[in-house]
């Protein structure tokens, strides 16, 4: 607690007023014995006890009362919302979530969420805090540590600027449990800032439970969540998910598929010009929305024939949430669909190899290599944008595990198939335990898949894939942390079908098929559309990072480890964003090639594509992600400039309201003496 007054609290021994009255009282006071002495020392030694009790207690309502009203003069700020009580702890750690959706504002101001948040926090924490307690900042682009001096920092360091970024609350939680447990930190208050997206809290994930577990056995923490979870319902954003130049006898031209979401849907039809621009060439293209959405499929944007590769983006009118109008995207020659297949079995080999080098896109050339488990260090890793292994787990001290991590650290895309054999190796937390069987009579089909995201999902046009068709004679079991994509049915027990390791901080995560497109294992051969979409999605997302032009989302990690070779090419000062920064700030970036003799490398970064998605996480899901856990809600808006520490007081007006009743209480005399002095009255007056 702390006082905007607190000069005045000088005046707190006058508090012992009642007490220095009652005792000059005491010594006034003179003996004068007489007849009956003797009866009345025996009564009042009967009552002594509860007489002395109640004058106690009439003296400290007095005490109380006096030192309330020098309270309220002293005018104390905050105790209710910020729960400082206790006084000031010995740290404070401010967990921000610094993602893409962050960045949503209030037209009128300009003030994005992260920024309001922020100029709050920091006022609060001068308020109630002021400099008697340890500030440390933890950002979800980082999840490092920062010590400041004072809270007017918070908002000037690099780490809680704007990114483009998705944020990771479980692995914030884990942050500063590290710090907390490395530094002994004592007494802590934890703030987390968030928009309370449910992607950025992954609620079923299976980190909460030994978050929970862990910061429970820390007495001394407790949590303030301050969320802003209000969502512009009305905001629109932009992606474009494919480009592709061709060229013919007469003309140049990008085919672009660009996809224009809405929180919610409009009424009719609405135009929306859309502004492409190519190499600083602007042109505007208008955009019929229905509903929630509009999808243009290879929009034609002329180029010059001379131009072989470049960058550019599609914008939007501004709105709420600048950070989704604008999409950037990068082209070049096309590199080959590579995909590396590292197995023993070629009956294994076979349907992998049919279904993906057949072309999904004529304009490309699509290439499959076998390699047998041992000769797994010779994968061109710079080439390849989707392995598929089907061998044993390596152990994770071994070359390849290294070189496979650093494969999915590119941006690139991993599956691992069962081997016959499972051993007890483990990768990205996952591993595979025995193999099971269906009945001969009864295989088992896929019950449920994900159809809204990822490798299963519907089609462009909406329509599901045949998923629920697929039949399983044999699967594989896993164990660890995973986000699960399908699943099979009741022979199986609803074992996993397709599932990929928990998210990694700036690591693409691998996938896990559990059974194998063989005769005696699946119909994932026989039925192939299934697994043509399957492939073929997870090998178009790992080619995005290959050639000399690559789509990447920006993250920790997305410029490798030296993002200082990258400069941006799309502002006139490419200095002006910090190398730190340039990872997670969507933008167009370029780095010298390896081989002088060849063009520079161009990479387009963007926003996660789950940062588009308006779905929040309501009191009742953190009720049960915090359980057991000394925590609070703090909801904002926007709208809401109220301050988070405010003065308190009218409680201390209140208590000492309440302590002169109570002191009038105890004064008045009892029911005996009452009635006593009535039957006094009555004889005199007869």
């Amino acid at each position: 607690m702390s006082f905007l007054a607190p000069v005045l609290l000088i005046g707190l021994p006058l508090a012992l007023l009642p007490v220095v009255i009652h005792l000059i009282h005491l010594l006034r006071r003179r003996q004068v014995k007489w007849a009956a002495m003797m009866f009345l020392k025996m009564a009042q030694r009967m009552h002594k006890g509860l007489s002395k009790l109640r004058q106690y207690l009439i003296l400290l309502f007095r005490v109380l009362a006096v030192a309330a009203v020098i309270f309220v003069i002293s005018r104390p700020l905050a105790g209710g919302l910020l729960g400082l009580t206790g006084g000031a702890p010995d740290s404070v750690i401010v967990l921000l979530d610094r993602s893409a959706s962050m960045e949503q504002n209030l037209l009128t101001t300009g003030t994005s969420k992260r920024t309001a948040a922020l100029r709050n926090l920091t006022a609060a924490i001068k308020d109630a805090y002021g400099t008697r307690s340890k500030l440390v900042l933890i950002d979800s682009g980082t999840l490092q540590p920062v010590t400041l001096e004072k809270a007017d920092a918070l908002a000037d360091v690099p780490q809680s600027g704007p990114s483009d970024t998705a944020a990771d609350i479980p692995a914030l939680m884990q942050s500063a449990l590290d710090y907390i447990t490395q530094n002994q930190t004592g007494r802590t208050d934890v703030w987390l800032v968030s928009d309370m997206r449910q992607g950025d809290w992954n609620a079923g994930g299976g980190r909460w439970s030994a978050l929970r577990g862990a910061f429970a056995s820390l007495k001394a923490v407790r949590f303030q969540v301050l969320s802003y979870p209000e969502n512009q319902l009305s905001d629109m954003g932009a992606t474009v998910e494919k480009v592709t130049r061709r060229e013919t006898a007469e003309k140049a031209e990008l085919l672009m598929d660009i996809r224009i979401q809405r929180g919610e849907p409009v009424q009719g039809t609405v135009k929306i010009p859309l502004r492409v621009v190519v190499n600083g060439a602007s042109s505007t293209v208008d955009v019929d929305l229905k509903g929630s959405q509009a999808v243009l499929q290879a929009q034609s944007i002329p180029i010059d024939k001379a131009t072989k590769r470049g960058w550019g983006r599609v914008e939007l009118p501004a709105d709420s949430s600048p950070h989704d109008n604008i999409y950037h995207f990068v082209f070049d020659e096309p590199a080959p669909m590579k995909s590396v297949i590292v197995s023993d079995s070629g009956e294994v080999f076979t349907p992998l190899s049919a279904a993906l080098t057949a072309p999904a896109d004529s304009s490309r050339k699509y290439v499959a290599d076998l390699l047998a488990p041992a000769r797994a260090a010779e994968i061109s890793w710079e080439e390849t944008g989707l392995i598929l292994w089907h061998a044993p787990l390596p152990n994770r001290e071994d070359a390849v595990a290294k070189q496979l991590d650093a494969h999915l650290r590119a941006g690139r895309t991993l599956i691992f198939l069962p081997p016959q054999n499972p051993t007890d190796d483990a990768f990205a937390g996952v591993k595979w335990t025995q193999w099971q069987n269906a009945p001969a009579d009864k295989p088992a089909l896929a019950e449920w898949w994900r159809s809204d995201a990822g490798l299963l999902s519907a089609t462009r046009a909406g329509a599901s894939l045949p998923v629920g068709e697929l039949e399983a004679q044999k699967w594989c079991g896993v164990d660890g942390e995973f986000v699960l994509l399908a699943r099979l049915g009741d022979a199986s027990a609803k074992a996993p079908l397709l599932l990929q390791a928990t998210a990694r901080d700036g690591v693409s995560s691998p996938y896990f098929l559990t059974t194998l497109p063989a005769a005696g294992f699946s119909s994932l051969a026989r039925q192939g559309v299934v697994l043509f979409a399957m492939l073929h999605r997870a090998l178009n997302d790992g080619a995005a990072t290959l050639g000399n032009a690559r789509q990447r989302t920006a993250g920790p990690g997305s410029l490798g480890d030296d993002p200082a070779a990258w400069n941006r090419a799309d502002i006139d000062n490419p200095e002006s964003v910090l190398s730190l920064d340039r990872p997670m700030r969507a933008g167009i970036l370029k780095k010298p090639a390896a081989d002088t003799a060849k063009p520079d490398l161009l990479t387009a970064l963007n926003r996660p594509a789950n940062e588009d998605a308006t779905h929040s996480l309501g009191k009742p899901a953190l009720d049960e992600l915090f359980a057991g856990l000394d925590w609070r809600l703090i909801e904002r808006t926007l709208e809401n400039e109220k301050s988070l520490a405010s003065e308190v007081w009218r409680t201390f007006l209140m208590l000492m309201a309440a302590a002169l009743v109570l002191e009038a209480l105890l004064c008045m005399p009892g029911k005996r003496v009452a009635a006593a002095r009535k039957e006094s009255m009555k004889e005199v007056v007869a």
